[in-house]
C-alpha cells in the first residue's frame, strides 16, 4: 500500500531516518499468546503534519535486532521486520501526546494494529536529540485483547554512521533494470493506486502483500476505520508514473513520480514483492519536490 497503517502521516518519507542503537525488552499478549521482546531498535523520520517535527518509531523484537543493518537500511521498517523474521515483533510510534500507533505481530498469524489518539501509558525517561528511553504498557479489556509491558532505552544513529557502512554496502546489490512503466509491477501499483482513491478496500486487499493485506483486515475492524479511509483517499497521489527501477527476483524497487490533486509534484519509489508467482504492493514512499 501507499502507507504502512491508515494514519496518513505514514504517506510520505520527506528523509533518511535516523535508526537508534538496541536496547529494550519486555512482553506482549494476545489471545492467550505471549511474546517475549528481547531486542530494540529506533528510528526517526519527519512528521508530515508538522514539519520540522521527527516522528519516532520503537521496534522491539523476540530476536536479536543487528542496529548495523537497520542503520543501513534505506527503510527501517522492512529491515527491521526482515530481521525478525518468523519471530515475533512490535512497533510504536510516538509523539510528544504518546503512543500514538502500534503494530504487533505474535506468531503464528496474529496482526493486530492501532492508530490515532495517544493510548496506554507511556513514561519517558528521555527524548531528546540524542535518542529516546522510557517504558509503555497497554492494558487489553479482556483476555483476548492485546497487552503490552516493555522498556527501551536507545541512542540514534544517522544511517551511513561508524558500524554501518559495511553493512550498506553489502546490502545494495544489483538488479535487473526495470523500464518505464514498470512492466507488471508497474501495472500492479497503478491497480492499488486506481483501488485507493476509489476507496475499495476488496481490491487494495487484491494488491498488496499478505503482511499488509492482514493489516487492512485488522484495522477494518477499528470503529474509526470509515474516517481513516477517506483520509486515505485524500491522500492519495492523482497520478503515478514509473520511470524505471530494479528486479531482483523475489522483490523489486520502482522509482516514482507522482503528481497530487493540487498539482503538486513528488517523487518516491515503491516496494514491491513476488507472491505466489504475482507482484504485490509492500510500500510505497513518496517525497514532495514542490509546494503543490
Amino acid at each position: 500500500m501507499f502507507k504502512s497503517t491508515f494514519r496518513a502521516a505514514a504517506l510520505i518519507s520527506l528523509s533518511l531516518p535516523m535508526v537508534a542503537l538496541a536496547g529494550g525488552n519486555g512482553t506482549c499478549t494476545y489471545e492467550g499468546k505471549k511474546l517475549t521482546l528481547i531486542d530494540a531498535v529506533a528510528y526517526q523520520r519527519p512528521d508530515h503534519f508538522e514539519p520540522g517535527k521527527m516522528e519516532t518509531t520503537v521496534a522491539l523484537a523476540s530476536v536479536k535486532l543487528d542496529a548495523g543493518k537497520v542503520a543501513a537500511s534505506k527503510d527501517p521498517d522492512d529491515a527491521v521486520r526482515d530481521l525478525a523474521g518468523d519471530g515475533g515483533l512490535v512497533r510504536i510510534t510516538l509523539d510528544d501526546s504518546g503512543v500514538t500507533a502500534i503494530y504487533a505481530y505474535l506468531p503464528p498469524g496474529s496482526n493486530i494494529s492501532q492508530s490515532g489518539t495517544a493510548f496506554g501509558d507511556l513514561k519517558r525517561s528521555r527524548s531528546d536529540a540524542k535518542g529516546v528511553a522510557g517504558h509503555y504498557t497497554l492494558k487489553g479489556n479482556d483476555d483476548k485483547a492485546l497487552s503490552c509491558d516493555f522498556g527501551f532505552d536507545l541512542a540514534y544513529a544517522v544511517p551511513g554512521s561508524k558500524g554501518s557502512k559495511a553493512s550498506a554496502a553489502a546490502a545494495a546489490p544489483s538488479g535487473k533494470p526495470i523500464p518505464s512503466g514498470g512492466g507488471d509491477a508497474g501495472k500492479v501499483l497503478q491497480a492499488n493506486l486506481v483501488a485507493m482513491r476509489k476507496g475499495d478496500i476488496d481490491a487494495m486487499l487484491a494488491t498488496v502483500s499478505k503482511e499488509r493485506a492482514d493489516q487492512m483486515r485488522a484495522q477494518r475492524k477499528d470503529p474509526q476505520f470509515p474516517a481513516m479511509l477517506e483520509m486515505m483517499k485524500a491522500f492519495a497521489p492523482k497520478s503515478l508514473t514509473v520511470t524505471g527501477g530494479q528486479d531482483f527476483g523475489d522483490h523489486a524497487e520502482l522509482t516514482l513520480e507522482g503528481v497530487d490533486e493540487g498539482g503538486g509534484k513528488s517523487t518516491g519509489t515503491a516496494q514491491m514483492v513476488m507472491e505466489n508467482g504475482q507482484w504485490k504492493v509492500q510500500k510505497t514512499s513518496m517525497l514532495s519536490t514542490s509546494g503543490g
